[in-house]
């Protein structure tokens, strides 16, 4: 068995908790390390004591045979994890989501109940419309990091990468992506803790175990930090590209949830200073080039 194999056996919710356990030195809690210990992190036992429950209970929940802990189990496993606010969000959505598919026999696939609302065609065009009406690049992107939309000047702001369907992949396995990413290290880690993020309890939904297999076998650090668990939900940030037209840009990405729309947000991206402001107008002055093909964008 692979290590990502190993860390989902169980379900979401134990691969969560083995990940997170590892994370957490007994230093932490003020527990003595010890010079035999065995784990790197926090034993079976030691998460059981900090978080109020029995052993045997915890270890259930780590094999996966105990899915739907109490409102005061997980509060005691989010201490004891030493969870920030997003990965105890994660936490309930886990529990959650077993509380709902239970006794449920599905393909994979999301469950209609655990789908949400859907944007409709008419809602979708009036997204569309305000993405083009947008002087700075914007794309659209669902919970799988699919680039289900944008403007032209959204579609040219990563030029020169392929593929573009899909920001993980262009991320991970567009050849280009280590050099036009400025700080790919950094931006590589917080793509996948997105990805984990919003993607919460449908982690282990057919389509995205698709795409999660697709770029662990094309790349060991997606591999690395996805084992991990690690999460990172982000309002605002700061990206620096090499745009291999225009030259350096150095961009304030907003992030905009669109409410009822199955987890869909809007990346807006806007220029930090004056140079990328006058490269941008650069670049947006051939997105208006008669005759040039514009991008099909795929649906949802």
């Amino acid at each position: 068995m692979n290590v990502s194999s190993s860390r989902s056996a169980g379900g979401p919710l134990a691969g969560f908790l083995r990940a997170r356990r590892d994370q957490v030195g007994p230093e932490q809690h003020g527990l003595a390390s010890g010079a035999q210990r065995q784990v790197p992190g926090l034993r079976r036992d030691e998460v059981a004591f900090l978080a109020g429950i029995s052993t045997d209970y915890y270890i259930r929940l780590e094999q996966g045979r105990e899915r739907r802990p109490s409102r005061a189990v997980v509060e005691g496993l989010r201490e004891a994890l030493l969870l920030d606010s997003v990965a105890a969000r994660h936490l309930r959505g886990l529990t959650a989501a077993a509380t709902v598919t239970d006794g449920e026999d599905t393909d994979g696939e999301e469950s209609e109940s655990r789908k949400g609302p859907r944007m409709g065609p008419d809602r979708l065009a009036s997204v569309h419309r305000l993405l083009d009406s947008l002087a700075v690049p914007a794309l659209l992107v669902n919970r799988r990091l699919d680039i289900v939309g944008g403007n032209p000047l959204g579609d040219l702001l990563h030029e020169g990468l392929e593929p573009r369907d899909n920001y993980a992949r262009l991320v991970f396995l567009a050849p280009g992506a280590p050099s036009f990413f400025a700080e790919w290290p950094e931006l590589s880690r917080c793509v996948v803790a997105a990805l984990r993020a919003q993607a919460g309890p449908e982690a282990e939904s057919a389509r995205l175990t698709r795409l999660v297999g697709e770029l662990s076998a094309g790349s060991e650090v997606f591999r690395s930090v996805w084992d991990g668990h690690q999460l990172y939900e982000k309002a605002m940030d700061r990206k620096v590209f090499r745009h291999p037209r225009v030259g350096p840009l150095a961009l304030e990405q907003h992030v905009l949830e669109l409410p009822g729309s199955e987890g869909h947000r809007i990346w807006a991206f806007h220029p930090a200073d004056d140079a990328t402001a006058h490269a941008l107008r650069d670049l947006g002055s051939s997105a208006r080039t008669p005759g040039r093909p514009g991008r099909e964008w795929c649906g949802w």
